[in-house]
């Protein structure tokens, strides 16, 4: 079994992937899904989940992918994901401990390209683990930046209205 850690929009999701009878069976935040994933070209992949089925053409290198999905009769929708093998349990619950971190800061950043569209944090505020920190607009989308854990603001490394670029860091906290 494979397990990743995958954010989408600064939302991590756990997946986990095995092999069973050919078919790829994936558990997302351990809800399964039988899935017949076969790449039919370098790039693009052909995803059955029943009679449904769904393309993906998967740009860029692990650990920034851009993702287009598309599935029959519908505008592709166009995501950028972070993907990197997922920690044990202990360890994920040890690095969300406030003092799991040592005092290390950890950044905010832009899961893609887009404009900033507000800035709900200044510099010396506390935040707590999954508080809203940035608003960044994307592919017409408002997506909320959110804490990865508690702790100060140290820096901003943007300001409202300005563009981002994908992995940018926005806010620091420590």
């Amino acid at each position: 079994m494979r397990r990743y850690s995958v954010k989408i929009g600064g939302k991590e999701r756990i997946v986990e992937l095995d092999e069973l009878d050919g078919k790829l069976r994936a558990t997302v935040d351990g809800a399964a899904r039988a899935i017949d994933a076969r790449e039919v070209e370098p790039g693009v992949w052909s995803l059955m989940e029943g009679s449904a089925q769904t393309l993906a053409q998967v740009d860029g290198a692990a650990p920034k992918l851009t993702i287009a999905i598309r599935r029959p009769g519908d505008d592709p929708l166009v995501v950028s994901a972070e993907v990197a093998p997922a920690r044990s349990a202990a360890v994920a619950a040890l690095a969300r401990r406030p003092d799991g971190a040592a005092g290390a800061a950890t950044a905010l950043r832009s899961p893609m390209p887009g404009r900033v569209v507000k800035i709900l944090v200044k510099v010396g505020d506390r935040v707590a683990a999954g508080q809203a920190a940035v608003v960044v607009e994307a592919m017409k989308m408002e997506n909320e930046l959110r804490a990865a854990r508690a702790g100060t603001v140290k820096e901003l490394r943007c300001e409202e209205g300005a563009a981002v670029e994908a992995g940018q860091d926005l806010v620091v906290i420590g």
